[in-house]
């Protein structure tokens, strides 16, 4: 006898999918395995950290931190604030099933996840625990690549300060070509983003086509993941909906910059807004190493040589660095813990999402269809 989608929601998820053979590791080795690259990641960070910090006299740095201007250091947390609010509000522009508050909340917890788990693995924390918040058709693979997708315009922006700040600022050979590098990588990524929402129809077909050539479990299961992540990328598929995203991550990232502008500005008084401008993108692009949690060592070792080169003292360097990624890493992690604590995300069942939402209604959903950049 057929089942309604309600009764087969209220079933236990063992038993809905009783009879599906599972693909990927056995999710009883998991915790296991965290807690290896938890443990890991900590024992990198410190020895990187460890390395780095032994080479500056940090009596100085320590000094120069106590007399750091409060008020200048009070103007960049607004700022910071700011940015974060914006967040909220860009990934609504593609996700409409979620409200304001439950975006900011959402965004938060993938900083906190990335700040505390190893490989930047809060990214599917935040797909996992949105997926109990979007709507019914909106799994946990279409929102990863919404968060995928995110991250992409993050780098494209972030690739343009860059490129704006070299031509402003003089830097270091190496570092101008590592810039370039990460830069034209992010251009790549943009425009696979872009050929992904226009040609998505092609691309399912030729999908489709591989599952018939090569049938089995495990080519189905990566044609119907393949299929639900340009789901994920659709949903950005309107010019309108792609230029308010651009425009909003831009005003995201000078927000961020005044930020780092104000904290330099608290412990060296001739720091700049275009070294402020590089200073960001140095940072957010030494985070992308997944070898530590939340960038810990990794911008430590790679931002404050970036900022001795350009003639500050390296003290005030290390110190600026520290006093920026300690501010954001505390604020994140703090306040992306209490929402993941405070709105129960943590009781959101791994095998499945929707459940904490409940059955949906007895009714046939409207298939995700969008417009796409050429229409």
């Amino acid at each position: 006898m057929a089942l309604t989608r309600n009764e087969h929601f209220q079933m236990p998820a063992a038993e809905r999918n009783h009879g599906c053979r599972r693909i990927g590791p056995d999710p009883k080795g998991e915790p296991m395995t965290r807690f290896v690259q938890f443990v890991t990641s900590l024992v990198i960070a410190g020895l990187i950290l460890f390395a780095v910090l032994w080479r500056f006299d940090l009596r100085q740095m320590l000094a120069l931190t106590r007399q750091a201007r409060v008020t200048a250091l009070m103007l960049g947390v607004a700022l910071m604030v700011a940015a974060y609010l914006f967040r909220g509000v860009r990934w609504r522009i593609w996700e409409l099933s979620l409200s304001y508050w439950d975006s900011l909340r959402l965004v938060l917890i993938g900083f906190m996840g990335n700040n505390v788990l190893p490989a930047r693995l809060g990214e599917i924390l935040r797909a996992h625990c949105a997926s109990a918040k979007a709507g019914n058709h909106r799994g946990r693979t279409a929102l990863l690549a919404s968060v995928t997708t995110e991250r992409i315009l993050d780098g494209l922006v972030l690739a343009t300060f860059g490129i704006i700040g070299i031509a402003l600022v003089p830097v270091d050979g190496r570092l101008r070509w590592a810039l370039l590098a990460v830069s034209l990588v992010f251009a790549g990524l943009a425009s696979g983003l872009v050929l992904g929402i226009l040609a998505h129809e092609p691309i399912r077909s030729f999908l489709a086509a591989a599952n018939r050539r090569f049938p089995g479990h495990v080519t189905a299961f990566a044609s119907n993941k393949a299929s639900h992540f340009l789901d994920g990328l659709l949903a950005l598929g309107t010019v309108r909906r792609m230029l308010g995203a651009i425009f909003t991550t831009a005003i995201i990232w000078s927000l961020e910059v005044g930020f780092y502008y104000f904290v330099g500005l608290a412990v060296w008084p001739s720091f700049t807004i275009r070294i402020a401008a590089l200073f960001v993108v140095v940072v957010n692009f030494a985070s992308i190493i997944p070898f530590t949690m939340g960038g810990i060592g990794t911008i430590e070792a790679i931002a404050p040589p970036f900022l001795i080169g350009l003639g500050i003292a390296p003290p005030a360097a290390l110190a600026m660095v520290l006093i920026q990624h300690a501010t954001q890493f505390v604020c994140t992690t703090v306040t992306g813990g209490i929402v993941y604590l405070a709105g129960g995300f943590y009781r959101i069942p791994l095998s499945d999402p929707k459940a904490a939402i409940g059955p949906p209604p007895e009714r046939p959903l409207p298939s995700p269809v969008v417009e796409t950049l050429s229409g």
